[in-house]
């Protein structure tokens, strides 16, 4: 089976990751990419496994007569069994270019609130839900609140999966020497209760919400020291620099940047913290770091309910002081309660391996392939 896949573009993202994961994956289906704009960094990463990608350096509104040309062309020429398209704007151009090609095309959703996104974006998804029954074959959502926010969008007229994010227990996993090397690198001894977040720099994230539970939850005693990691979060990005400097976090917050030994940043962390306020559908941040056993606090956004279950925190969007108490609560039972707080690491770990395996992602997303190729 040939599929070949548009996204919108390869930076560090979800959907980009779960596209590399499954373009990855050992399997009999053969798999091209096709990016809309320049390359991002899994270009190299798919390339470096014989995957042939594709760059359209699609950005200009005044190029996408010519854009759309090319998506046309490469989509014809390439003559895959299924079209696989990552995200609204590339449904929808994947779509209307499949439907000229005669070739059917998967979409797939990953937003459970269209609040925080930018208005262009807003129109995009309720545009999709208009066109979904003509434009594509199948549209998988990676969330059960996604697939029920995007129903009422008309996108149930078309035939509907949740397939879940999968991850690799082998490549996320507990170590304690690799656990007190990364934190050495960064100066940060074994004793040491540290929260972490990995995640871009990005509205719906909620970074202002982070640091102000953080400052609150070292006014009352937690000795905080915390990693912020992903796209955006360096020494360049003013607006958390002040934020950090506002809370008097100076000396105990360090700005990572994006990296890419997210695992052994995952399993160095005590906690790992999503605030996020938005559009999140299924957090690969929140599952890698159980996978790692790190647990959790996160906000009530996508599925991060499910994916943390017993073995976390979930508090309410957009409130720093229940944020700051479950960081607190953290604190005092990894300090005060080792053997508990083992057993809620083994809890977190197990959840994912036994609910979201990367072989189970793979196995459903192949399997909806191939009934949309037959069909």
């Amino acid at each position: 089976m040939r599929v070949i896949h548009v996204i919108n573009g390869l930076e560090t993202g979800g959907a980009e990751t779960v596209l590399y994961r499954l373009a990855t994956y050992p399997s009999d289906v053969q798999h091209q990419v096709i990016s809309l704009e320049d390359r991002g960094t899994f270009s190299d990463r798919l390339e470096s496994h014989g995957v042939v990608v594709h760059h359209l350096n699609w950005k200009s509104p005044l190029s996408s007569m010519s854009g759309f040309i090319r998506l046309y062309r490469l989509l014809r020429r390439s003559d895959p069994d299924v079209v696989q398209a990552w995200m609204y704007r590339a449904n929808l151009l994947a779509g209307l270019a499949g439907k000229v090609a005669g070739l059917p095309v998967v979409w797939n959703i990953r937003s459970s609130t269209l609040a925080p996104l930018r208005l262009p974006t807003r129109i995009l998804a309720r545009l999709g839900g208009r066109f979904a029954s003509l434009l594509s074959a199948s549209v998988i959502n990676c969330s059960s609140r996604s697939a029920d926010l995007h129903a009422r969008f008309g996108y149930d007229a078309a035939k509907g999966f949740v397939i879940a994010n999968g991850y690799d227990p082998e490549v996320f996993a507990p170590d304690d020497n690799m656990r007190n090397f990364t934190r050495s690198e960064f100066g940060i001894s074994p004793e040491t209760f540290l929260v972490g977040t990995i995640a871009r720099w990005h509205l719906q994230k909620g970074y202002p919400i982070l640091v102000r539970a953080l400052g609150m939850a070292r006014s009352n005693g937690v000795p905080i020291r915390a990693l912020l990691v992903g796209r955006g979060m360096d020494g360049r990005n003013g607006e958390i620099k002040k934020l950090i400097r506002e809370c008097g976090l100076q000396d105990c917050v360090q700005l990572l940047g994006e990296r890419a030994e997210i695992p052994s940043i995952a399993r160095a962390l005590d906690v790992h913290v999503l605030s996020s306020i938005g559009s999140e559908g299924f957090p690969n941040a929140v599952a890698e770091t159980s996978l790692s056993g790190t647990p959790n606090i996160v906000t009530d956004v996508g599925d991060s309910k499910c994916i943390v279950g017993d073995s976390g925190w979930l508090i309410p969007t957009g409130d720093p002081k229940q944020l700051a108490v479950a960081i607190e609560q953290a604190y005092t039972e990894w300090s005060a309660s080792p053997v508990r707080w083992q057993e809620r690491r083994l809890r977190a770990r197990k959840r994912i391996v036994e609910k979201f395996s990367l072989q189970g992602m793979v196995l459903a997303y192949e399997k909806v392939w191939r009934q949309v190729a037959d069909r």
